[in-house]
């Protein structure tokens, strides 16, 4: 496999994570299943939260983050006590956490083992209470504007929309409440935000433009631009977009991670390893970290033997990928330019 393909291997593999992802959700809904949303005032989402599930002896079984619509889902949970926690940091909001049981049935299966059934799916959500005196607007989560009231009406019953699944009404309803108020800093994010997650990336870039300039301090809003210019390939417009998300929350792989990916793709080296690297190092960093340092030390900076290791590690990361053996001839490719650069330089 020549290194001219590794381009066209690289946003295969991307299309393939989404696909590998589905298949394992698919996969897990045969167990207990806890989800739910992670709300501010007003039901504003709020993303990129960490929430921990917990056994009745507090310790964390498993742990996520929030997405975009400040929803969680942890699948194949344990049987017994539980709590889910919900740890907003320096977000400017108490932690709070909800306990509940979930009780499984077990009966023998004839081969000398147990079979469990009555599985559940619980659903808790949070609506987040500030901290007293907490400077909540320096998160960008709370933003304080004067709505003309039917403009909120329009938005509290959009954001219920969207919540129970109703796509074209909430959508709607969030474009009803900015043809009254066209500044509606609440009403843009979250419409931006949705545009990103349907890959309506004009749309969403024009929108979350807006939102970032109403509200500076926003990093939903931010992150959300920084992705819709880095998708419509404007990636030097990327760049200063994500630079604020990161500056706003600078323990975001995703962030750190679209900053190093527009860096990359703007041939500026040095400053897009430092926030791969960067992205590699935080929780919940993305596989496809590891894509892009491959690609950087490979085509930019000749370092195969690193690029090796960063598809080793990808491969790591997602053992079930469909291009696995592409991947490992690429791995053997770049070990073997390794070796011959450093006998050359004996």
């Amino acid at each position: 496999m020549r290194i001219e393909n590794f381009t066209r291997v690289v946003r295969s593999t991307a299309f393939l994570l989404a696909v590998v992802v589905g298949a394992m959700s698919s996969a897990f809904a045969q167990g207990n299943s806890v989800s739910g949303f992670v709300w501010g005032p007003g039901r504003t989402p709020i993303p990129d939260v960490m929430v921990e599930l917990q056994n009745e002896m507090y310790v964390t079984v498993q742990r996520t983050r929030t997405e975009h619509s400040g929803g969680y889902k942890f699948f194949n949970a344990p049987s017994g006590r539980l709590r889910v926690r919900v740890s907003p940091q320096n977000l400017g909001f108490e932690p709070q956490e909800i306990e509940f049981e979930i009780v499984n049935f077990a009966r023998d299966n004839g081969a000398g083992g147990l079979r469990r059934s009555g599985f559940s799916n619980e659903q808790h959500s949070f609506h987040l209470r500030p901290k007293k005196g907490a400077e909540q607007a320096a998160a960008g989560v709370v933003f304080a504007q004067e709505v003309p009231p039917e403009a909120q009406k329009l938005y509290l019953k959009a954001i219920e929309d969207l919540a129970n699944q109703k796509e074209r009404e909430g959508l709607d309803g969030l474009k009803s409440a900015l043809e009254i108020f066209p500044k509606y800093y609440l009403a843009l994010d979250r419409l931006g935000n949705e545009y990103v997650r349907l890959k309506h990336y004009g749309a969403a870039e024009v929108l979350l433009s807006i939102a970032a300039n109403v509200n500076p301090k926003s990093y939903r809003s931010w992150y959300g631009l920084a992705y819709a210019r880095y998708s419509l390939k404007r990636f030097s417009e990327a760049i200063p977009a994500a630079e604020k998300a990161e500056e706003l929350q600078p323990d975001s792989a995703e962030s750190s991670f679209i900053l190093g990916s527009s860096l990359r793709q703007s041939k500026r080296v040095a400053e897009a390893e430092k926030a791969l690297v960067k992205a590699r190092s935080l929780p919940n960093s993305p596989a496809l970290v590891h894509w892009e340092l491959a690609l950087l030390y490979a085509n930019d900076l000749k370092r195969y033997a690193d690029a090796a290791d960063e598809l080793k590690a990808f491969i790591k990361a997602q053992p079930d990928t469909k291009d696995a053996e592409l991947i490992k001839q690429l791995i053997a490719e770049f070990e073997t330019k390794s070796t011959a650069a450093a006998k050359s330089n004996l």
